[in-house]
C-alpha cells in the first residue's frame, strides 16, 4: 500500500478509463490546493492506493470548526445545536436539549473524538464507497492503524441501500456503526408512484414550460463559479444553516473537470437556479445546489429543480438519492427514505477514546435514531424500512438500486426481443400482437431515454404494417377489378338483363359481398350470384343492380331462389345484397341454373 500527498497526488497510479479520468480531475486540485481553499476547513489530504483501488483518505487531529465533511464533533454535536435553532423546539425543551449536548460535546472533545481519519471521504460526494473485499478491508484497518496508531478509523456516510456488502466486512472487522443521518431513494422500477405522486411530478414539469427559463448547461457560461457559489450560499449557509460551505474555487475547479455535471437555470442572462448530479454506479445524486431566495416563491424554483434531477436520473434508467431534508415535498413525489451510517474502527485506542466512541454510538443509535425513525414515520407512514436500529446483517430495506436498474434493464431487453419476434410475422398476426406491445411501452411511468428508440422501432413495425394493408388494399381491388370484368365478360343474357354467376373456391363472405357490390353498381341491369365454400360451409351471396330493383326482384330473392340446392338457412343483408350460408357443399353446382330459371320466370 502507498500513500499519495499534494506533492506525489498526480502521479498516482489513475486508472485509464472515464471514471479514472473524472476522479484525478476532481481530486488532484482537492490535494493541491487544500481542503480550506474549497470548504474553508483544516484537514491532511492522502490518497491510498490499495491494490487496483484509490481512496482518498482526510486526517484530522483537532479542528473542531471544522464542518461534517471532516468532523465527527461537526455531525453529532455542532449540527445538532444548529438544528435546535432551526426547529420547532420550545424554550424549555430547546434549552435543556442545547445544555446536554454542550455537556457531551465537552466530554467528547475530552475523548479526542476529531482525531479521526475519514476513509474513503470525497467531500460533497456520496455513495463513492469503493467495493473493498473482506481481505481488503483488514489490510487496510491493519495498514493505517500501525501508521496512524492514534487516529480512529471511520467510513462515512454508508448506506443499506448502497453498500450492504462493505458494511458487513467492515462490521466482520471490528467496526462499530453510528447512525449518521438519513438520505432519499427515487427507484426507477420496482416501486410505482401513486397517482397523487405522479400528478405532482406532472405539475412540476409543467412550471419549467411556463417559467421563461432555460436549462443551460454550465460550460457554456464560463466565468459563472462565483454565483453559484453564491446560490449555494443562499440555501445552503443562510436558509438551512447545517449545511457545510462551499467556496468559488471549489465550482472553478469542478467546473474544469467532469465528476460533477452542472446546469443552470437561466432567464435573460441571468442564473438564478443550479444543480450538480454525479453518477456512481447505479445512482445519481446532487453534491451541489442552489437558487436565488429572493425570487417569489410562486415561480416554483425548487420544485422546478427537484423534477429536473429526478428526470436526469429516471432518463437514464437508474436511480435518484434526493438526499435528507424537505421530506414531506419528496415523500409526495415517490422517494423513499434509508439511513446512513459512519462505520467507526476504534479497538486500537486507549480506553477513554473508546469510551467517547462509545458515546457517539449512544447519541446515533440511541436518541437520533429513534427521532428521525418517528419524524419520517409521520411523514411516509408505518412502513419505513431499515431505521429499527443497527443491524445484525446489513441488507437494502427494500429493491436496492442494483436490484432496481437490474430490472428496467430487464425490461427493456424483453421489449427488444418482442419488437424483434414482431419484426419477423406475417402482416395479420403482426396486426394483432401491435397494439398490446405498444401498451405495454406507454404503461412505463418513468421511461428511461433508451425507451425512445424501441418506440421507434415499434413506429417502423406500425408503419410497415399500414404500407403493407394500404398495398394489399390496392392489390385486392386491383384483383377484384380484375375479376369482376372477367365476371361481366362471361355473364350470360336474359333478355335486357344479365346473369352473373360463378364459383369462386375457397373465399370470405366479406370479400364475396364487397365484389357483389362492386358488380351491381358495374352493370345497372345486373343479377349477381356467387358462391365459395369456407371449409365445410358454403357461402352464398346475391345482389341486384339497379334496374332489377326497379323491376321488382332484389337480392333476397336471387337469394332464396339458389338457397335451397346449398341448404342455406336464415339470410342476411338486404335489397342490394344478400347472404347465407350452406351446409351442402355438392348443391353448388345447381345454384346457377335455379336462380336462372326463377329470374326468367319472374322477368317474363
Amino acid at each position: 500500500m502507498i500513500l499519495y500527498d499534494e506533492n506525489t497526488i498526480a502521479d498516482a497510479p489513475w486508472p485509464g478509463t472515464e471514471e479514472g479520468r473524472k476522479a484525478r480531475d476532481f481530486l488532484v486540485p482537492l490535494f493541491q490546493q487544500g481542503a480550506h481553499a474549497f470548504f474553508e476547513d483544516r484537514s491532511t489530504l492522502r490518497l491510498l492506493a490499495l491494490d487496483e483501488l484509490l481512496i482518498p483518505l482526510s486526517i484530522n487531529d483537532a479542528e473542531y470548526g471544522n464542518s461534517y465533511f471532516f468532523s465527527p464533533f461537526a455531525r453529532y454535536i455542532t449540527s445538532q445545536r444548529a438544528l435546535l435553532k432551526t426547529g420547532n423546539w420550545k424554550p424549555l425543551p430547546r434549552l435543556a436539549m442545547g445544555s446536554a449536548l454542550w455537556s457531551l460535546g465537552a466530554l467528547l472533545q475530552g475523548a479526542r473524538i476529531n482525531k479521526v481519519i475519514h476513509v474513503d471521504n470525497w467531500p460533497t460526494l456520496r455513495n463513492m464507497g469503493a467495493p473493498l473485499t473482506a481481505d481488503q478491508v483488514r489490510r487496510l484497518t491493519e495498514f493505517l492503524t500501525a501508521r496512524y496508531p492514534q487516529h480512529a478509523l471511520v467510513f462515512p456516510a454508508l448506506s443499506p441501500a448502497t453498500h450492504a456488502p462493505l458494511c458487513n466486512h467492515l462490521k466482520a472487522q471490528g467496526y462499530a456503526f453510528a447512525f449518521m443521518t438519513h438520505t432519499r431513494v427515487l427507484l426507477p422500477h420496482g416501486h410505482e408512484p401513486g397517482r397523487k405522486a405522479r400528478e405532482n411530478r406532472r405539475r412540476d414539469a409543467r412550471l419549467l414550460e411556463t417559467s421563461g427559463y432555460q436549462l443551460v448547461d454550465a460550460r457554456e457560461m464560463p466565468g459563472c463559479a462565483p454565483r453559484l457559489a453564491e446560490l449555494y450560499r443562499m440555501l445552503n449557509r443562510e436558509k438551512y444553516a447545517t449545511n457545510p460551505p462551499i467556496t468559488p474555487a471549489f465550482f472553478e475547479a469542478a467546473l474544469r473537470g467532469e465528476m460533477i455535471q452542472f446546469r443552470l437555470l437561466v432567464k435573460d442572462g441571468r442564473i438564478d437556479s443550479f444543480y450538480g448530479f454525479h453518477v456512481k454506479g447505479d445512482v445519481l445524486f446532487s453534491p451541489a445546489a442552489g437558487y436565488e431566495l429572493s425570487l417569489p416563491q410562486e415561480l416554483g424554483l425548487y420544485r422546478i429543480l427537484n423534477n429536473l434531477l429526478m428526470q436526469e436520473a429516471l432518463d437514464r434508467g437508474i436511480a435518484i438519492e434526493t438526499g435528507g431534508g424537505a421530506d414531506p415535498f419528496k415523500s409526495h413525489r415517490g422517494d423513499r427514505p434509508v439511513p446512513r451510517y459512519n462505520a467507526v474502527y476504534s479497538a486500537h485506542l486507549p480506553a477513554y477514546r473508546q469510551a467517547g466512541w462509545r458515546l457517539v454510538r449512544k447519541l446515533a443509535n440511541d436518541n437520533l435514531l429513534p427521532v428521525v425513525r418517528s419524524r419520517l414515520r409521520q411523514i411516509d407512514g408505518e412502513d419505513v424500512a431499515g431505521f429499527d436500529g443497527v443491524p445484525e446483517t446489513f441488507a437494502p430495506p427494500f429493491l436496492s438500486p442494483r436490484e432496481s436498474v437490474a430490472q428496467v434493464e430487464e425490461a427493456l431487453e424483453a421489449l427488444r426481443g418482442e419488437l424483434e419476434e414482431l419484426s419477423r410475422l406475417e402482416p395479420k398476426e403482426l396486426a394483432s400482437r401491435l397494439p398490446a406491445l405498444a401498451r405495454k411501452m406507454d404503461g412505463w411511468q418513468s421511461p428511461p431515454k433508451r425507451l425512445d428508440a424501441l418506440r421507434e422501432r415499434l413506429g417502423q413495425l406500425e408503419h410497415q404494417l399500414h404500407d403493407e394493408k394500404r398495398t394489399k388494399r390496392v392489390s385486392a381491388r386491383a384483383q377484384r377489378a380484375q375479376v369482376a370484368r372477367q365476371l361481366l365478360e362471361g355473364a350470360s343474357k336474359l333478355g335486357d338483363a344479365l346473369l352473373v354467376a360463378s364459383h369462386l373456391g375457397e373465399e370470405s363472405s366479406q370479400n364475396l359481398r364487397t365484389l357483389a357490390e362492386g358488380l351491381r353498381k358495374a352493370a345497372p341491369q345486373a343479377a349477381v350470384v356467387l358462391t365459395a365454400t369456407q371449409g365445410g360451409s358454403v357461402v352464398l351471396v346475391t345482389a341486384a343492380a339497379q334496374e332489377l330493383l326497379q323491376r321488382g326482384v332484389d337480392a333476397g330473392q336471387l337469394l332464396r331462389w339458389g338457397a335451397p340446392a346449398v341448404g342455406a338457412g336464415s339470410e342476411s343483408g338486404g335489397p342490394e345484397v344478400a347472404w347465407a350460408e350452406g351446409s351442402r357443399p355438392e348443391g353448388l353446382s345447381a345454384v346457377p341454373g335455379a336462380v336462372r330459371q326463377s329470374l326468367q320466370e319472374r322477368l317474363g
